[in-house]
């Protein structure tokens, strides 16, 4: 069962497939038992494009308002797994720490979506509970943020333009955000945040998806 859904997550971003979506999303946190699951697309500054869940895009947008979290650092760095955060660094993102944890989240899977040398942006999922993710379900993440990047460098572009055009068209989450970006980082006192440098995305060749495989 957990084969044939990843098989059809992945199938879903080859062209002609309908691609991600809310529902997408859904399916992708259920398969690996997480609460909640979300893709984040970097353009001029992180984008929130699909969210299985309310809370999932409250999450986004806290780090967005506050300019830190593991979206943010795994779109740049690399992956963050973060299997209890009250026994996170709080030095790392002490205000991100803080909302989360309030707002019930207790665990964050962030995995960069990157091709090459580009960079797309992360795909996140999160636990009200404590617990790492199974090793099964870590390699299913992988795989489908491996299929996510393809989609959203080559297969999202709509022209010549480049990597990503096509996301720009799309009705995009944050811009409701941006009216009220400064209401949390007034609530906690804190300066508003520049938004995050922009990830160099080099110029890439269309390619085709690799459906996944298991010995």
């Amino acid at each position: 069962m957990a084969e044939s859904t990843l098989r059809e997550l992945v199938r879903d971003l080859q062209p002609g497939g309908p691609g991600p979506s809310n529902r997408w999303c859904g399916r992708l946190a259920a398969l690996l038992a997480v609460d909640g699951a979300t893709v984040t697309f970097w353009l001029d500054g992180p984008e929130l494009l699909w969210s299985s869940a309310e809370a999932g895009a409250r999450l986004d947008d806290v780090q967005y308002t506050l300019g830190q979290g593991p979206t943010l650092d795994a779109a740049r760095d690399g992956s963050l797994l973060l299997p209890d955060l009250e026994r996170a660094p709080a030095t790392r993102w002490p205000a991100f720490i803080a909302e989360a944890l309030a707002q019930g989240v207790r665990a964050v899977f962030a995995l960069p979506l990157s091709l090459g040398a580009a960079r797309a942006g992360a795909l996140v999922c999160h636990r009200s509970g404590a617990g790492s993710l199974s090793q099964r379900a870590l390699d299913d993440a992988l795989t489908v943020s491996d299929a996510l990047a393809v989609f959203l460098l080559i297969g999202a572009q709509t022209g010549p333009a480049g990597p990503g055009q096509g996301v720009e068209t799309m009705d995009l989450h944050r811009a409701e955000v941006h009216q009220a970006a400064g209401m949390l980082t007034s609530q906690l006192g804190l300066p508003p945040q520049p938004p995050p440098a922009p990830i160099a995305r080099p110029h890439l060749q269309p390619q085709h998806v690799p459906a996944p495989s298991r010995p």
